[in-house]
């Protein structure tokens, strides 16, 4: 009888044990947080050691959070992406992300202008292949600059947006009418544009007039060309003034839609000015919302 209730128990035990699982399920891992702000620097965007910029993701972005290109100046020869670090984190603060970048300098070469819209491109379409791994739009961009990096912003807002991207674009102090600055100042300027467009303008011939035309957005803009918005500092004595002036003439010539702010007293950069350096993000936040 004894050896019978033991059996009977190991049975019963064996047949329980039966039904536990061979293996704990793991629960599901909690839904993540908010994606928090971050900026990756020097990322390679080309071969060439100057193919390199920093992504600046803002905090709680998704895949609607708009991506603003940003090009230092220096006069097509040199600068550094760290010149404009500062417009990075403002711009990243207001919900955007932002690229900023370097590109190839002045080589000598024939055609410096088509390899640095080149290079932005390029720029352009690496951080658009980013935006599934760190979260952003890649539908659409805007683009702004400082001087030169101004001059080269609103030259491929003007003519590489066949795909029509490129939503608004703008520029900081920039060179905009290469013709007429070689023309009133050769001393000064002959000495930056001729190596940058690979012909003096002196002497004036069709052929080098035509050049400096050729690669200014006084003569590149349509009337397709993309909203510009405009910033110049009135007391800028090597960029003048009227760079940006004509250039807001021309856009309204041709329809399109434009803005033109100054600043008084206000040399060729306004960064020590933190008033001014926050007026020219908040011009941009509205101006970049406005055309979505």
């Amino acid at each position: 009888m004894k050896l019978y209730i033991f059996v009977l128990c190991t049975m019963l035990i064996s047949v329980l044990g039966g039904c536990r699982p061979d293996t704990t399920i793991t629960p599901p891992p909690p839904p993540p947080g908010p994606l928090k702000d971050t900026t990756i620097q020097n990322l390679s965007y080309g071969n060439d050691v100057s193919q390199k910029l920093d992504l600046g993701l803002p905090a709680g972005r998704t895949s609607s959070t708009p991506l603003i290109i940003v090009v230092h100046g220096g006069g097509w020869s040199q600068g550094d992406k760290g010149e404009l670090t500062w417009m990075l984190n403002g711009m990243k603060q207001r919900g955007f992300a932002v690229a900023n970048i370097n590109y190839r300098l002045t080589l000598n070469q024939p055609d410096n202008f088509k390899m640095q819209l080149d290079d932005i491109d390029s720029a352009i379409q690496f951080t658009f292949r980013q935006a599934a791994t760190y979260t952003f739009n890649n539908q659409k961009l805007y683009i702004i600059g400082h001087s030169a990096g101004g001059h080269l912003s609103l030259s491929y807002a003007y003519t590489r947006n066949t795909n029509g991207k490129v939503k608004a674009a703008g520029s900081m102090a920039a060179p905009l009418d290469l013709f007429a600055m070689g023309y009133y100042n050769p001393v000064v300027f002959n000495s930056i544009l001729q190596p940058f467009l690979g012909v003096s303008l002196y002497p004036i011939t069709a052929a080098s007039e035509q050049r400096y035309k050729e690669c200014s957005p006084q003569y590149l803009a349509t009337s397709a060309s993309p909203a510009t918005i405009l910033f110049h500092g009135e007391a800028d004595f090597f960029i003048t003034p009227d760079n940006s002036s004509n250039m807001a003439v021309k856009l309204a010539s041709l329809g399109v839609n434009r803005k033109l702010i100054t600043y008084p007293f206000t040399f060729h950069d306004w960064w020590a000015d933190g008033a001014k350096t926050s007026n020219t993000m908040e011009e941009l936040k509205t101006w970049f919302n406005l055309h979505p």
